[in-house]
């Protein structure tokens, strides 16, 4: 089941995306410190549903780790969260190939007379 999870996690980029948000400044510290309370959940011996319940002890310290995930990247700043996706601010309508790129040239104004 954790296998599952971080493999869900790491094929759509989530993992990434948790990782750069943890690198960041601008994401507060109170929301990077989710992680640390999660693991601290799962070591506890002390649970909502005990660990020596095969299945359920374990799903609660799952549900733990996701929530913790979801809250995460739920309370990040947006705009921090779209340019770390590679979309702007302002912009969702999906990834720019050409953020980024330059393009310089010149034009010339050609008057037919008419």
């Amino acid at each position: 089941m954790v296998r599952g999870l971080l493999l869900l996690l790491t094929r759509t980029g989530a993992f990434r995306l948790v990782l750069k948000l943890l690198k960041d400044r601008r994401v507060p510290l109170r929301l990077k410190m989710l992680f640390p309370a999660a693991l601290a959940y799962i070591i506890m011996p002390f649970d909502l549903v005990p660990d020596f319940l095969i299945g359920l002890g374990q799903f609660d310290d799952l549900i733990a780790v996701v929530l913790a995930l979801a809250l995460f990247l739920g309370l990040a700043p947006r705009d921090v969260v779209m340019e770390h996706l590679g979309r702007g601010p302002a912009d969702d309508a999906g990834p720019r190939p050409d953020r980024g790129k330059v393009i310089d040239g010149e034009y010339k104004i050609i008057d037919d007379g008419k």
